[in-house]
């Protein structure tokens, strides 16, 4: 009986190891990004098409050179810094795009107007999250 749990606890150990490794690979090719703020939901996204996504990864413009945040965030001024990711609310005839978070406080639309095209880094489907992601309830097509 021992014996078998260890095997069990060896294999489970493995392949979570391995899933993290994977995880980890696919994030370096910019296939898969993690999110650890309360924001958005925490988890993974997947890389996805701009027409299928709900998420957008986005950095800062110049014009936000006021916020507080500026300097740790992606931006002009950093830009291999984080970058931001956000639901998307709407999406507009220009190419800009209205984006929500789920906290009062998250940095979204609200404060930082619409991001603009040359703003987005990135288009993301949720993947493994701490709890089911939120469809974008407001979001109008082009």
């Amino acid at each position: 009986m021992r014996e078998t749990l260890t095997r069990r606890t060896l294999l489970i150990t493995a392949l979570v190891t391995g899933l993290l490794l994977g995880a980890g690979a696919a994030n370096h090719t910019g296939f898969v990004i993690g999110n650890a703020t309360p924001s958005v939901p925490r988890g993974l996204y997947l890389k996805a098409r701009p027409d299928h996504a709900s998420y957008v990864s986005f950095c800062l413009g110049v014009r936000h050179r006021g916020i507080p945040t500026y300097p740790d965030l992606c931006s002009p001024d950093t830009p291999d810094a984080p970058a931001i990711l956000k639901r998307i609310a709407a999406r507009h005839q220009n190419g800009s795009l209205t984006v929500e978070g789920d906290t009062r406080r998250a940095l979204d639309s609200r404060f930082l107007g619409p991001v603009r095209p040359q703003e987005i880094r990135g288009w993301w489907a949720p993947w493994l999250t701490e709890r089911p992601a939120r469809r974008p309830s407001r979001e109008k097509k082009p």
